[in-house]
């Protein structure tokens, strides 16, 4: 196939592709694909509508897409009307690797994930994390890894790869070489992981090297600098890092992509150019430049380069069009849409959340005085589910809602809860450019005098399970993530089992 120098830069390009505007934007993303770009990430959206248009965006273009998208909560995750199953954290924590019961729910739990993601044309899965997360102050890893044990971590990586790609799909496992011992955000600012050589090896590099032979066939590289493999560049702009070390040491001959080049981590190093940066990372050894905020300016300021940029673009291309060849048959193999998000697939994902809660010891009753405190660190107006499926049961619901920004009365607060069984639940997400981990100083003092002052206390954590580590409750609870179906569980939970029988 004869293609220009354009076309070529074009190929190693995925552009961000925004679901919910997929018809509105579709000629600037038609415009793209005519151009030859390499794919898309795909975020929010309808599930039809997305559906609708990566079909006719396959149509327009001369080689397949990537059409990908960060699932690693299923397609639920970004897809309205998919499935959105618990955070890798909570499938962990409910499944027993050595239970061939526990294994097939999992097993079934990675299928539907992959086949919800075929049905709306989605190719790439940017999935499993194999980050080790041995930092409780992680502000982005967190509930994403699996777990702080390498060993874990790789062992359900391996079947995340395995299940993936068994429906002719594409995993990608990140972020390399492991952003598990880090404390800052590198959406916001370059992380530095500082562990030597000896500890790498033994904990962040060893679920890499499992999926690799596993045969997993995207790594993305991380926007972390790793002082023992390069202490000038981060692993995505890192010669040391992507040609030598994952190449050449740990034997990967697949696709390196670079995580989202948006990220500040990165533009930084670059005086603030993202395209800048492109350049850096394509010269390092990347093939895939993910998620630059202007692809044209990439294609513009690659080309610029002449022929000595040349031969890494064609390094490039040679293994992006390698992986393509074999995407044609699932991509004719779409599903029905019939087959998104049905009862079954998310009575599949409530199994996973029931496991992860482990044993609720002692519930409420009808009767009792109940005070519910929502404290919601993202000012996001959480707690609605819950809140609802505790009134529907209970008859003396008193409902207090603390954000981020409030300011309440704390005596009234305390007299309030006097005499009255508290639950408070707490909500507080993972998620890019929030840059921390854990609620603030002054949510944390108001739920430790509420703890406090109660008769009885239940705490829920809708959030990291290290928030409530200080917490002295009766009971606490670890949800791992907001999602309305977990606050449904684990309200219903809580009923009293004479209750249950009643509703």
């Amino acid at each position: 196939m004869l293609m220009d120098n354009r076309r070529k830069i074009a190929q190693l390009i995925i552009a961000r592709l925004d679901g919910s505007d997929i018809t509105k934007k579709y000629d600037y993303y038609r415009k793209l694909t005519r151009k030859g770009i390499g794919g898309f990430i795909i975020f929010g959206g309808k599930l039809k509508e997305v559906r609708d248009g990566i079909r006719r965006l396959q149509k327009e273009a001369e080689i397949p897409l990537f059409i990908s998208s960060d699932l690693e909560r299923g397609l639920g995750q970004h897809v309205e009307g998919g499935t959105l199953f618990p955070p890798a954290m909570a499938i962990a924590k409910a499944i027993n690797q050595r239970s061939k019961g526990d294994i097939r729910l999992l097993r079934n739990a990675i299928d539907i994930m992959a086949l919800e993601a075929k049905a709306v044309g989605i190719n790439v899965i940017f999935a499993p994390v194999v980050d080790v997360n041995i930092n409780p102050q992680n502000p982005i890893i967190c509930t994403r890894a699996f777990s702080d044990n390498p060993r874990t971590v790789a062992w359900f990586g391996r079947e995340f790869v395995k299940g993936i790609q068994k429906h002719g799909l594409i995993a990608c496992a990140k972020h390399f070489p492991g952003h598990g011992d880090t404390t800052k955000d590198s959406h916001r600012e370059l992380p530095v992981v500082r562990a030597d050589m000896a500890r790498l090896k033994r904990v962040e590099l060893y679920p890499f090297k499992e999926v690799i032979n596993t045969g997993v066939r995207i790594v993305m590289a991380g926007h972390l600098k790793v002082n023992a493999i390069d202490p000038k560049y981060p692993a995505s702009l890192s010669a040391k890092t992507l040609k030598v070390f994952l190449r050449k040491k740990m034997g990967f001959d697949g696709l390196v992509i670079t995580d989202a080049m948006n990220m500040e981590a990165v533009s930084k190093i670059a005086g603030g150019s993202c395209a800048k940066a492109c350049l850096m990372a394509l010269n390092a050894g990347a093939d895939i430049l993910l998620h630059p905020d202007n692809p044209e300016e990439v294609i513009d300021l690659l080309s610029s380069q002449g022929n000595e940029i040349i031969p890494e673009v064609e390094r490039a291309l040679d293994r992006i069009l390698s992986v393509k060849k074999g995407l044609g048959k699932s991509q004719s193999e779409l599903l029905s849409i019939r087959s998104v998000g049905t009862k079954s697939h998310r009575e599949t994902a409530g199994e996973l959340i029931r496991r992860s809660l482990g044993k609720i010891k002692s519930g409420i009753s009808p009767d009792e005085e109940l005070a519910v405190l929502i404290i919601d660190d993202d000012n996001a107006q959480s707690g609605k589910m819950f809140i609802k499926t505790v009134k529907k049961c209970c008859r003396k619901v008193k409902t207090i809602y603390i954000e981020n920004t409030s300011k309440p009365d704390m005596q009234q607060l305390l007299n309030s809860l006097k005499g009255r069984t508290l639950v408070a639940a707490v909500f507080s997400k993972v998620s890019a450019w929030k840059g921390r981990s854990g609620i603030s100083g002054e949510l944390m003092a108001l739920l430790k005098k509420a703890v406090r002052a109660s008769r009885r206390s239940i705490v829920a954590g809708f959030c990291s399970p290290y928030i409530l580590q200080e917490i002295k409750a009766d009971q606490i609870i670890n949800a791992y993530s907001d999602s309305e179906q977990a606050q449904e569980i684990v309200s219903e939970l809580l009923i009293s089992p004479a209750l249950r029988e009643k509703v």
